[in-house]
Parts: C-alpha cells; structure tokens; sequence
C-alpha cells in the first residue's frame, strides 16, 4: 500500500464521525420520511473535548487541616458541553422560502445538474455561527435544547489489535436527540408560503439558558455575555495583546476568565454592533481571579490588519461553540401538520 494513503486513512480514522438523521412523522406517529446525512466536526470541537476532560476539582495539599483535600479547580466546564441543536433555513429578507434554488446552501452539480450542497469546512466560517439562522422568537421558534442524550455501543478488539480475535462492546457513540414539535419552526406566518424550508443543522455547546423570549435575533448573540442591560463591558486597549477593563465596570471583572472567548465590539454595543476588525473575536490566554487585565492570543487590530486598536472598546464573553455543523442533502419544509426528530450521533473513534 502506498505509504502516503495509509497515512492519510490513519488521520482520517482518528476523528469524529456520525450522522445526523431527520425523521418527519404525522399528526398519527406515522414516518413520513427518514434521511440521513454525514456530519461535519468542527475544529472547534477540540476545544469543547478538551474543556471536557478535565475533573471539575483538583488536589490541595495544604487542604483539608493540612493532610490534603479535593478542592473546586475554578473552572466551570458546564459551558463547553453541547446542549443546544440550532437551525437554519432557507429564506429571503421578506420571509419567503427559497428551498434549493438558495445559492447560500446548494450549488448545481456541473457533471450531474443535480442539486448539490455547498462544501463546509472545519474553521469558524460565518463568524463561527450558521450562514442563515432562524431568528429566536419563543415559543415559536425556540432555541431548541437537546432534549435526550443516549449511547450505543459499537465492538472494538479487544487485547491486541490484529492478535486476538475476542471483541468487546463499547459505548463510543453518543446521540444528542430533540424534537420539533407541531406548532414549532413553521414560519413567520400560517400559511404554506410562510413556511421555513430548514436547510442546516448544528450541534453546540454554551452557556446554560432557558427562555431567552421573542427576540428576533440570530441565537448567537443570545450567547453574549456582557453587562446586566446586555451591553459591552467596557475596556481599554493600548496596541498589545493585553487589554484592561475600565474601572467604570469593576463590577464585570471575572465575567471573563482564562480560557473564554470574547468579542470586542464598540463601547456600550449590543451583540451586533460592529467595530471594524479582520476577526472581532480573541482568546484569552490569562486573567487572575478579581484582575482588570485580560492576555489575549493576539494583539487586537482594526480592518486593515496591521493597525493596533488604541482607546475604549466594548468586549463581550462568547459562549457558543459549534461542535458540528451540516447542510442537509434533502431539506425540509416545515409545516403545523409534522413534527420532526433531529438525532445527532457522533462515533468516537
């Protein structure tokens, strides 16, 4: 076998893998139609996996009247677990569905003239959200939670690979299931040309919420954490990679910890407000606990990348994370009359 190709099936058989199936069923139970589409992990993914392995206490010595005790790490990893399945769909800025002739989600294949989704890749396209998201406007259209979490197992060898024969069951797939209830994601309005024709589907971790309300908003700015009006918390930049939180919002200072991801925005923005910038998003790379000062994987710039940002800036934690992301192969239209059960498994391998 030619060395290269066995290497690429190796890094090819180290990932996530899975499929994400879409079961429509009728007023009755009965299914309608039941698809299934392989998914795409998102770099991002690694991020949310590695946030997950660590224990929520570590080990102090001097605790415990000094003989050494578990103690809380400080770390909340609740955040970086996927919770939430978010939709997207296939209309234009009147509410009209556009299906498959959306150009935002399917091409023409030129060998076949068939329909075709386009090609996603693995990084943060769409500013790490989806290309056309359903606004949020509970209870109708809601930010849908998984709603049911199970394992199956598949066999692996057991011992040795390739020397015993003897296998055993493990349970590396894990299946994030919801459902789509009648009354829910039919439209902007009640008739069938109002219907969202849902053409993407994501897995994501975040914040924990429970109704966030009617706010006709794209749900990844419901995942911005601010001040308590849902503004920027305010902070100071001076050309380098180290930013500072005004001493105005001193109240906001362990909002943001090491680790997170913010958004820097304009000085008293909203989640949509926009400052000029090449990626408005960072990583924190250090933050004390009660410190004004935040470390940054890089050196905030404006939209020409090569001018540092100087004076106040508005700066948000985010976080929402897609795990996995994917444009259905058959899109489908929902109406009032069907109820649709999304089902994400992903295979451990």
């Amino acid at each position: 076998m030619n060395k290269n190709a066995l290497n690429l099936n190796e890094t090819l058989s180290r990932t996530c893998d899975g499929e994400i199936e879409i079961i429509v069923k009728d007023v009755h139970g009965r299914v309608l139609e039941h698809t299934r589409t392989h998914n795409i992990v998102k770099i991002g993914a690694k991020e949310i996996l590695a946030h997950r392995l660590p224990y929520e206490k570590i080990w102090d010595p001097n605790a415990g009247s000094g003989d050494g005790a578990w103690i809380s790490s400080g770390f909340d990893m609740s955040d970086y677990a996927p919770k939430y399945i978010l939709l997207g769909a296939s209309f234009d800025s009147d509410g009209a569905a556009l299906d498959t002739t959306d150009s935002r989600y399917y091409t023409i294949d030129p060998i076949t003239g068939l329909t075709i989704p386009i090609t996603l890749g693995v990084g943060a396209e769409y500013e790490g959200g989806l290309i056309n998201a359903v606004p949020i406007s509970e209870p109708y259209r809601p930010l849908k939670k998984v709603e049911s979490i199970y394992f199956q197992p598949t066999y692996q060898p057991a011992g040795t690979p390739l020397l015993q024969d003897d296998v055993r069951a493990m349970n590396n797939i894990v299946v994030f299931e919801t459902t789509l209830t009648k009354d829910e994601y039919n439209g902007f309005g009640r008739t069938d040309s109002d219907y969202f024709t849902i053409t993407e589907v994501a897995l994501a971790g975040g914040k924990e919420l429970t109704t966030v309300g009617a706010c006709e908003c794209d749900p990844k700015t419901i995942f911005l954490e601010g001040r308590n009006d849902g503004t920027a918390i305010t902070a100071n930049t001076s050309g380098s990679s180290t930013i500072s939180i005004d001493p105005t919002d001193s109240a906001y200072v362990d909002v943001i910890s090491v680790g997170d991801q913010i958004k820097i925005t304009s000085v008293d923005g909203t989640g949509t407000s926009v400052l000029p910038q090449v990626n408005d998003h960072y990583l924190v790379t250090s933050k004390l606990t009660g410190g004004s000062d935040i470390g940054l994987d890089r050196t905030p710039v404006g939209a020409d990348g090569e001018t540092a940002l100087t004076g106040q800036v508005g700066i948000f934690r985010d976080s929402l994370r897609i795990f996995s992301h994917r444009i259905l192969k058959t899109p489908f239209k929902k109406s009032s009359d069907f109820m649709i059960i999304i089902r994400w498994s992903l295979v451990m391998n």
